[in-house]
């Protein structure tokens, strides 16, 4: 058992990383003009009076993603609940690129208003250097929306679920996927505002989930696509800027990647749901915890659509990160689980045949750029 003296650093590096979050939700809070987000978002209601609720900072109660700080808008007289969404982007962010990310995300939540897709639904975004945003911070305005986030909890209290209870998940799950295939794009990029919200400009790539890019795309075909993702990887890595550690073994993986990506992204057979070279919505954040679930496990709800992108198919509905076994991962093991089988089964059994192909024939290939994790 560790003594007291070899738990000091850990509870002194705990102390640190929590004041380092109260300073940083200080000075979020101080941009922030509640006046006028309740001004906007009064109006926006038709007029109902509301009040602005700053959560605790951290632990229990608290809003704070790791992307992006939230406060509830309370509205008075109907009882609904908004939150104002602020990215959390420290000083090394562009805050062109900010601005980016925050239209990209409002265009991607009207998108899906107009799909069966459950998702918050979206009221107002503002950005800095908008002469017509008072908020003093780049922002979305987004509902907040009912249930609880998904992180393995079982049913009805139940601390774990087990695979048994994960079934419900990925029934939920596979119907949802079925309404995203329904909804193809010509090209892979973001989404910004178009001429309506069934009707979004396809635009650059302006960010990878763990690092900052420089804006790709949009892309034509698959191979275009993977081929700029790699190239960019190994221009960081060249740079000292990505896999510090093994730089050399970093870039010898992606050199690899660039000469199979032929093959890779080469067109499937005629029954293929990748034949026609469409591509589909993606959350790229898809952990788990992306999932509003009610006590039953039913899932009612999916957040967090910061830095969503249109990819090709293989991608969009291949194994992702909610069916993974990381733990296999992180030990070397990349083959198919038991939870990417049964989505499959879901997929099939609903009649996506062609989408259970999808999901269950793909080995997973994991580009993850975050983690220094190649040996």
């Amino acid at each position: 058992m560790p003594s007291e003296v070899d738990m000091e650093p850990v509870r002194i590096q705990d102390d640190l990383f929590e004041a380092n979050i109260h300073a940083e939700v200080e000075n979020i809070r101080a941009k922030i003009n509640d006046k006028a987000v309740c001004d906007r978002a009064s109006k926006l209601n038709g007029g109902v009076k509301c009040m602005i609720e700053h959560p605790p900072a951290w632990g229990r109660g608290s809003l704070m993603g790791c992307a992006n700080y939230h406060a509830r808008i309370c509205f008075t007289d109907k009882g609904s609940v908004w939150l104002l969404r602020v990215p959390r982007m420290n000083g090394n962010v562009p805050q062109s690129l900010v601005n980016y990310i925050i239209r990209s995300e409002y265009a991607t939540l009207k998108f899906l208003e107009t799909t069966k897709v459950p998702a918050p639904r979206v009221f107002d975004y503002g950005i800095i250097g908008d002469g017509n945003n008072e908020l003093g911070v780049s922002y979305l305005l987004i509902e907040e929306m009912p249930g609880r986030t998904w992180n393995s909890q079982g049913p009805n209290g139940k601390r774990f679920a087990d695979d048994k209870d994960k079934e419900r998940i990925w029934s939920s799950l596979a119907d949802i996927l079925i309404e995203l295939e329904r909804h193809p794009f010509p090209r892979a990029g973001s989404l910004l505002p178009g001429p309506s919200p069934s009707d979004p400009i396809i635009s650059a790539i302006a960010s990878e989930r763990f690092l900052v890019l420089s804006p790709s795309g949009p892309f034509n075909t698959s191979n275009d696509y993977y081929t700029s993702f790699v190239e960019q990887n190994m221009a960081l890595i060249t740079d000292g800027q990505l896999f510090t550690s093994f730089p050399v073994n970093a870039y010898l993986v992606f050199a690899y990647l660039k000469s199979q990506l032929q093959a890779l992204a080469a067109k499937p057979a005629e029954n293929s749901v990748e034949a026609t070279e469409q591509f589909y919505l993606k959350h790229v954040d898809d952990k788990g915890d992306h999932l509003m679930v009610d006590d039953e496990l039913n899932i009612i709800g999916i957040i967090d659509w910061q830095m969503a992108r249109v990819v090709p198919a293989g991608e969009a509905f291949g194994p992702s990160l909610v069916t993974a076994e990381m733990g296999g991962i992180y030990n070397g093991r990349s083959s198919l689980t038991v939870h990417d089988l049964a989505l499959a089964y879901f997929l099939k059994t609903k009649g996506a045949v062609a989408l259970a192909e999808t999901m269950s024939g793909n080995e997973r290939i994991d580009l993850e750029q975050g983690h220094d994790k190649i040996p």
